[in-house]
């Protein structure tokens, strides 16, 4: 068995987990998406079944596929003018062959494409989650300002606004601005036509005590209360600055059902939650990244232990109990041992940038 990374291996996360895995007798095998360049060329063959190579790797069977972060297809270069749009469309439609045939080798995929398409819609993880018995705060997506207006007028509750996901914009002056929550009332709404510029996400506030951020491993969850000393709406900003507290904690029996309920409904293994919780102690779903951000966990709080438990998860049989995943984890190095071999210094430029592995990601 070995790892299949569909991801760069300079990936903030896959350089460290590849590093760990290797220390601990495994192969591991990097991808980093559909190119024209040698490396990046992928075959896949059909005879009594179905067979693929990507770049230098072979897929075999038994193997685990993580995927991590595969990059958009990127046709040549060369390509004529008059030929751009038929070269984008072909290599668009063998990006998907590729990815849904994951699903269909016998090799175990985390997550299967299909899942993860569907999981990334922020409509469908509300549903689920209140189908599941989540608390799920009552929310609004548009982009109509007649609808915006009215949840907001109806609403007794303080509401919030959010993007569908985050986003970046570079300042000329170098320094850069990203999508946060924020409070919003219908006296502070802007132009009707300004609402439609960009549809978002109206939500009622949870006024929370604390955060939680949730990592779904199979049949596991394991919960990291986060305390910031601001009490921001979206603690990513200050976690990126250092100024948030990771607490270890334990989940609610009723809370973890319920999100394994929901990993089942979604179709997936692993991910990212984030929770909400309020000062009666209810837990409040927000939203989940079926391939969200973890290792910064480690950093915060080296008890945490998750690059060692998200390998145990990946190196196991699918649905291994947590016991089997805490006993496993022993045999991998953590994220402190990778941050002393300094290997983190040789990186390329925009994978070392922020504090530690901290992104504007959910």
């Amino acid at each position: 068995m070995k790892i299949v990374v569909l991801a760069h291996a300079n990936d903030n996360h896959t350089a460290p987990i590849k590093w760990a895995a290797e220390q601990a007798g495994f192969k591991v095998a990097c991808w980093g998406g559909l190119s024209w360049t040698e490396k990046q060329q992928a075959s896949a063959s059909f005879n009594e079944g179905a067979s693929m190579t990507l770049g230098p790797h072979s897929v075999d069977a038994g193997d685990v596929v993580w995927v991590r972060r595969p990059q958009p297809a990127e046709m040549n270069p060369r390509v004529s003018e008059s030929d751009k749009a038929f070269a984008e469309g072909e290599y668009r439609w063998f990006h998907y062959s590729l990815a849904y045939l994951f699903e269909t080798l016998p090799v175990r995929v985390v997550n299967k494409y299909s899942a993860s398409r569907f999981i990334n819609n922020k409509s469908v993880q509300l549903l689920l989650a209140k189908k599941c018995g989540m608390h799920v705060p009552e929310t609004l997506m548009s982009n109509s300002p007649a609808e915006v207006k009215r949840f907001l007028q109806k609403s007794g509750n303080r509401t919030i606004c959010k993007a569908f996901f985050p986003h970046v914009w570079k300042k000329d002056s170098g320094g850069v601005a990203v999508t946060e929550t924020f409070e919003i009332t219908a006296d502070s709404l802007p132009a009707d036509e300004v609402l439609t510029y960009a549809p978002a996400i109206y939500q009622h506030m949870v006024v929370k005590k604390f955060d939680v951020r949730m990592v779904l491993l199979g049949t596991t969850v394991y919960s990291y209360a986060l305390h910031n000393p601001k009490g921001a709406l979206d603690w990513r900003q200050d976690a990126g600055q250092g100024l948030v507290e990771v607490e270890i904690i334990d989940t609610p029996p009723q809370v973890e059902q319920a999100m394994l309920a929901f990993a089942r409904e979604a179709g997936i293994t692993f991910g990212s939650a984030d929770f909400a919780i309020d000062n009666e102690g209810r837990w409040w779903f927000l939203e989940i990244n079926e391939q969200g951000q973890f290792l910064w966990l480690d950093q915060f709080n080296p008890k945490v232990n998750m690059q060692q438990k998200f390998l145990a998860f990946l190196t196991l049989p699918e649905g291994a109990s947590r016991q089997a995943i805490e006993k496993q984890q022993s045999i991998f190095p953590s994220m402190s041992d990778y941050d002393k071999t300094g290997l983190q210094n040789q990186l390329e430029p925009e994978v070392q940038a922020g504090v530690g592995f901290v992104s504007t990601e959910p």
